[in-house]
């Protein structure tokens, strides 16, 4: 049983764990309005951009501080802990953790006097909604980074050459952001200053490599089904694996480790 003043804190990636193929939470619903009625909170942490993320969390009615574009930077809700724990930035305080996209896009332009590499920077609007399926509006929130750039094409050599100063993660898609980020340290920060108030329990739902430092910097670890019907090798000791795929397998780790707890 969890007692009366835990505080659990649930740190979650979104396509594909909370979100399905069709960027729907259908079957996670119920759990998530039972989360916000217990006032636990509800943490994104994904490659998405800060753009992305609000329009999710106007629609979800969540309010808690987010993680952005791989762990690159914390925003949030301005006085949420009390005090001022990063730099105001509109409603938002932020805490930055990686290197700003103009620095990341240099190197590129550097590296593509040399090799074919093809990334968000070079595309229009209507291109990027045209090589991943999403709306137009929705391609303009996924072009506004600021901490990264996300590749389609690249060769093997320019890659390489990136991994040299930048953190790189993904296949079809590859996120480039700064060596000083992460979803796990993201995750550290975030914890501690909720230790400041709470006794916290803190769990982690993701479904892929990407999320691995974000599973290993919480207290429960658990991943989804995806839709091969397999679950991501991380390597990780006792992380729960659901049976569930996507949010239905998102409802299924809240119930196990939150609602039926109460």
């Amino acid at each position: 049983m969890l007692g009366p003043k835990k505080k659990v804190i649930i740190f979650t990636d979104l396509d594909g764990t909370l979100l399905n193929e069709n960027y729907s939470l259908h079957g996670a619903v119920t759990a998530l309005k039972l989360l916000k009625k217990k006032d636990f909170p509800i943490i994104f942490c994904t490659a998405k951009t800060k753009a992305e993320q609000e329009l999710i969390r106007k629609d979800l009615g969540v309010n808690d501080p987010f993680i952005v574009e791989n762990g690159s930077a914390v925003y949030i809700p301005r006085n949420y802990f009390g005090k001022r724990v990063g730099k105001i930035r509109g409603k938002y305080e932020v805490i930055v953790l990686g290197t700003k996209s103009k620095e990341i896009n240099n190197k590129i332009n550097k590296l593509k006097r040399k090799y074919r590499i093809v990334g968000y920077h070079d595309m229009s609007f209507r291109e990027v909604a045209e090589r991943t399926g999403l709306e137009l509006e929705a391609a303009k929130r996924a072009k506004r980074r600021e901490f990264s750039e996300t590749i389609i094409e690249i060769e093997k050599n320019a890659l390489k050459e990136l991994k040299k100063k930048f953190n790189v993660t993904g296949s079809n898609f590859i996120q480039v952001f700064g060596k000083k980020a992460g979803k796990g340290k993201a995750v550290r920060i975030l914890s501690k200053l909720y230790k400041e108030s709470y006794d916290i329990l803190t769990i982690g739902i993701g479904n892929s490599f990407s999320d691995r430092s974000m599973l290993k910097a919480v207290d429960k670890p658990a991943l989804v089904r995806n839709t091969d019907n397999k679950w991501v090798d991380l390597g990780i000791k006792n992380i729960y694996k659901a049976k569930g795929i996507g949010p239905k397998g998102w409802k299924e780790i809240v119930e196990n480790f939150v609602l039926n707890k109460l």
